[in-house]
């Protein structure tokens, strides 16, 4: 009688485990499920916006990076960088899913003075032998309405990477004119942004005190034209232009 009661409270915890197993798995199964599901849904959001997202090609003949610095309180020296680059990833559906970058050769700067230009890019200002490049990173746009808003991203000057926020205009956004030959009338955007930033914060200290000839801000003034090349054919003029040096190009 005993032996057999037993067995049958052995079978029956037997039993109860395995329905507490089944259950517990179940659990797990539908907890699993769930969080695949998860992430599966926050890839395909993801995919989305970056399906939205063209590659953008800079127009170096139409593309303009300039700076100016107070001198003695007297007029502004100003000039420009002659080479730059960058990539853009544009959704022109929504702007804010955006990601601009641009690459400067620092020793490309150009304020219409040898003497001046060379001492800018020697050792004790810019030593561009060591600090060859600036960077700007977007991290953020956001648009006040259609076509103006903020770029907020990363600048790295001089090796010091700070915030720096640029205000920006969408001139136009159309394809380029029939009657131009070899623009193909692909898409275009033009662009204009205005920026300032702390020389000294980011470690381009050098002639920094009162009653100095180099002010402690640098304002930047930017204009640009960025088209979709994806489908341009090799002649192209705006996606070629200082690019491919075996083409010819106009005078324009």
């Amino acid at each position: 009688m005993h032996y057999e009661i037993f067995i049958v409270h052995g079978i029956s915890g037997k039993l109860h485990d395995l329905q507490l197993n089944e259950t517990m798995e179940i659990e797990t199964l539908k907890t699993t499920v769930i969080f695949h599901t998860l992430i599966a849904a926050g890839m395909f959001a993801s995919n989305a916006a970056n399906a939205a997202q063209i590659p953008y090609t800079l127009d170096l003949g139409h593309a303009y990076i300039g700076w100016e610095i107070d001198h003695f309180g007297y007029s502004n020296t100003v000039g420009q960088f002659r080479q730059f680059d960058g990539d853009f990833l544009i959704d022109d559906t929504d702007f804010e899913n955006s990601l601009v970058t641009f690459t400067i050769d620092v020793s490309s700067i150009d304020s219409n003075h040898v003497g001046r230009d060379n001492h800018l890019r020697a050792e004790d200002i810019l030593n561009v032998e060591t600090f060859s490049t600036i960077k700007f990173v977007s991290t953020n746009i956001n648009m006040s309405d259609e076509k103006s808003g903020t770029i907020i991203g990363d600048l790295t000057f001089m090796g010091t990477t700070e915030p720096l926020e640029l205000t920006f205009n969408i001139t136009d956004i159309a394809k380029y004119a029939a009657f131009l030959p070899r623009y193909d009338e692909l898409s275009a955007i033009g662009v204009e942004a205005t920026g300032r930033f702390d020389r000294v914060a980011h470690g381009l200290d050098a002639l920094n005190f009162p009653g100095s000839p180099l002010g402690q801000f640098i304002d930047l003034n930017i204009h640009f034209d960025l088209v979709d090349c994806n489908e341009a054919p090799a002649n192209n003029i705006p996606c070629q232009y200082g690019r491919n040096d075996d083409l010819e190009f106009p005078n324009e």
